[in-house]
Parts: structure tokens; sequence; C-alpha cells
């Protein structure tokens, strides 16, 4: 089998910086937001309704998340770009991008829960500067490096948005089960991060 272990040292990317220090740029988002958060009832007479649905989205997220990288592997929560093979089974052969599709959600279910419109404007803002620089340049590493069976993947298989069925040449992939534990985790990291950002508004308010 063919490995591959990251992109080419020898062109360091602005893209690639991003990617190494994604984790760094959310603590630093999660400060921000700290820094300004009012949480609100924002969903009026619906309040329970509203907060039951983020949680939703939370859990789903996380599912999602552990579901897509236990069929990647353990190279897609390291600091590098790798792909020791293309995936395309599992959530892969409904969109190219899972982990990020479900951040995506995940993070929607943190912004409701927190209550504050201002939130959803500094998560639409995050998202869209990470990723517009992290999948273009993940998609120039497995376009070099598996140029034909990723130009047919991408030609089936959307970027962000899932289809309702299966790409039918999708390759089965075996899951590994430590991704529950990571996305274990990453939830005990939610937990912090939301009852950090209530302490701050409190004390904001002293």
């Amino acid at each position: 089998m063919r490995r591959f272990s990251m992109l080419d040292d020898s062109k360091p990317t602005l893209s690639r910086a991003i990617f190494s220090h994604r984790l760094h740029i959310g603590l630093g988002v999660v400060l921000l937001g700290a820094l300004v958060v009012r949480p609100q009832n924002i969903f009026g007479d619906h309040q329970v309704f509203g907060v039951t649905i983020s949680l939703a989205l939370i859990l789903l997220g996380l599912a999602m998340r552990a579901w897509a990288g236990g069929c990647a592997g353990a190279h897609t929560r390291k600091a590098t770009i790798e792909a020791p093979r293309l995936i395309t089974g599992g959530p892969y052969a409904y969109v190219r991008n899972p982990i990020y599709l479900a951040s995506i959600i995940l993070g929607l279910g943190m912004v409701g829960l927190l209550g504050d419109p201002w939130m959803f404007a500094l998560y639409v803002a995050v998202f869209v500067f990470l990723y517009t620089a992290i999948v273009p340049a993940e998609e120039a590493f497995l376009r070099r490096t598996f140029p034909e069976e990723f130009a047919r993947y991408c030609a089936h298989v959307p970027r962000l948005f899932p289809k309702w069925r299966p790409w039918r040449e999708a390759q089965p992939v075996e899951f590994e089960w430590s991704a529950l534990a990571s996305e274990a985790r990453l939830g005990l990291v939610l937990l912090g991060i939301y009852g950090f950002m209530r302490l701050a508004a409190w004390l904001r308010a002293l």
C-alpha cells in the first residue's frame, strides 16, 4: 500500500499553518467569545424545545465525528495533513468532509445552548475562515497523492452537503473504536467551554 505522510515541507503555506494550529485557533475563539458572550432566552416561549434541539445537534455532531474519525483513522487528529489511503467508506460515501460537517452541526448546537445571537456571527466567521483554508489544502494534498482515485471520488461525492444514498463504489473500512474515547473527551471539553462561557458572562455582569 502506498503511504504518504504530509504535504511537502519545502513549500510551507498559510493553509497548512492554519491546519496545524486549528485547535489553538479554536481556543482563541473561545477566549474571545468569553469576553463578549451574553446568554439570553433566544427561543422565547419555546426555550425548552430550543435547548433540547441544541443538545441534540451537539450529540449528533459528536456521533458523526466519532463515526468519521473511526473510519478514517487516528491521522485525522494530527497536526499534519496525512492520508495513508483514500477513505471512501462509512460517512465518506455520503460526503467528502464528514468531520467538518459534524463540527459545523456541533458548533450550531453550542450557539443555541449559549443563547447569544452574537455567538452565531462569531461561529459563522470562524468556520468560514477555517474551512475555506483547510479544505482546499487537504484536497490539494489528496489530489496530488491519489490523482485518479480522488478525481473519481470528487465526481460522485459532494464536498459538504451529503447525498441521500452512499456512493456505490465506496470501499468498506474497519472502524477504529478508539475514536469513541476521543469524542467523549471532546464532549467533556465542550461541557467545560459552556461552563466557562457562562461563568465569564456572570462575572462581567457583577
